[in-house]
């Protein structure tokens, strides 16, 4: 805890009410949302990369 979530970490979904939970990605953009401080994730698939929203509290930076 106390690490801070910037742009170009790399992160998991830890939130236990979100759905996308266990999910790897990278942070492409923080920003100001409804809730509170939200970050935009870049998540690469096999097909396709795609981008979720979710709040910076429900995440867990990575090595």
């Amino acid at each position: 805890m106390g690490e801070e979530i910037t742009e170009g970490a790399k992160v998991q979904v830890t939130g236990a009410a979100n759905y996308e939970r266990g999910t790897v990605g990278v942070v492409t953009a923080v920003r100001r949302g409804w809730c509170g401080q939200e970050a935009v994730i870049e998540v690469r698939g096999l097909l396709r990369s795609r981008k979720i929203t979710t709040q910076v509290s429900d995440l867990t930076k990575r090595d």
